[in-house]
């Protein structure tokens, strides 16, 4: 079972730690609920939610008025390893066997909507993007109003976009890209580009669709993503896209 000590490990604060051992419990919760479940003063309980959103380890719902917590796919405590490299193999292989045990004994909430925040958000979603592709979920990935390089790094470091790249390029996955008028288009070899009238767009949100997913990337000063997993809805979005691609030049 997954114990505080293993994320201490990871870098994880004692409060984050804590309260993403009661996230585990909970599988769902509000803040209020959390912070009775703690001695954590109230105030640092919504500090260390806010930082374990950033780092993609928790999502949250709204019902209501109310954000309801919980903890996303436990892989993503994976990535933090990775940045860790050689000293920290063998820790990586004693957590996956610990995630391996949640995931059997179904403790982990499944969602069809998921909210990520900050960098680290935006990089799940692009990892999860990628080994998609890697795994033949889907033909070619379908996006509205993209950006370009120099929009992105705006909100998200540019080591990001080089790397979602150059793994695009590694593994051929292909896409269909709409451009909003009087944007820069992106090169790429497995990119096909078409432009649209400004008009059809938001400005700082990016649609994508991948297999059975919809993303809506918001570029802001704290970019936000949400994934909506439905292969109702995803047919629906790649309907309007080809729709759109139709009458793009």
């Amino acid at each position: 079972m997954l114990e505080k000590p293993d994320l201490l490990g990871l870098g994880l604060t004692n409060n984050e730690a804590e309260i993403y051992i009661i996230l585990l419990k909970l599988k769902e919760a509000k803040a209020y609920d959390i912070a009775k479940h703690t001695p954590i003063s109230r105030s640092h309980v919504y500090d260390s939610l806010n930082i374990l959103l950033g780092k993609g380890l928790i999502n949250y719902v709204t019902k209501g008025k109310t954000k309801r917590f919980r903890i996303t796919d436990p892989d993503n405590l994976i990535n933090i390893l990775e940045a860790k490299e050689e000293q920290i193999v063998k820790q990586k292989a004693e957590l996956k066997e610990k995630i391996a045990v949640l995931k059997e004994k179904d403790i982990v909430t499944s969602s069809k909507v998921e909210v990520y925040e900050g960098v680290e958000g935006i990089k799940y979603i692009l990892n999860d993007i990628i080994n998609d592709g890697v795994a033949h979920k889907y033909k070619e990935i379908l996006v509205m109003n993209s950006f370009s390089k120099d929009e992105f790094i705006k909100s998200v470091p540019e080591y990001v976009w080089e790397r979602f790249w150059n793994m695009r390029k590694k593994y051929k996955i292909q896409s269909r890209q709409l451009f909003a008028e009087g944007k820069i288009i992106t090169e790429h070899p497995h990119v096909k580009a078409r432009i649209l009238s400004k008009d059809y767009f938001s400005n700082k949100v990016v649609h994508s669709i991948y297999g059975n997913k919809i993303i809506y990337f918001i570029f802001t000063l704290q970019p936000l993503v949400i994934r909506i997993d439905s292969q109702e809805v995803a047919e629906l979005y790649q309907k309007q896209f080809e729709l759109l691609w139709k009458i793009a030049k």
